[in-house]
């Protein structure tokens, strides 16, 4: 069961991963990647490899740490058109 979970949880990261969002709101509060580390806890090469996209499968609470450290709710980040269906 906790098998299947994680492979749904990285397929969903996989298709609908918007690294974007991430870098815009990080460089609207004019944040390096390295301040971004700082306050969310998650490494900078790691924010690095997520912002540019190689990092194909991003860990669920790395992604959660980012998004609190934005002040974003995850779904800003995995499902960005969201905010423009409510």
């Amino acid at each position: 069961m906790l098998t299947k979970l994680f492979d749904i949880e990285y397929t969903v990261f996989k298709e609908v991963l918007e690294i974007k969002t991430i870098r815009e709101k990080r460089k609207e509060r004019n944040w390096s990647q390295t301040y971004l580390a700082q306050v969310s806890g998650v490494p900078q090469p790691t924010i690095s490899q997520i912002e540019n996209g190689t990092r194909q499968y991003p860990t669920f609470e790395n992604m959660k740490k980012i998004a609190e450290a934005l002040d974003l709710r995850l779904e800003d980040i995995f499902l960005p058109s969201h905010k423009d269906m409510n």
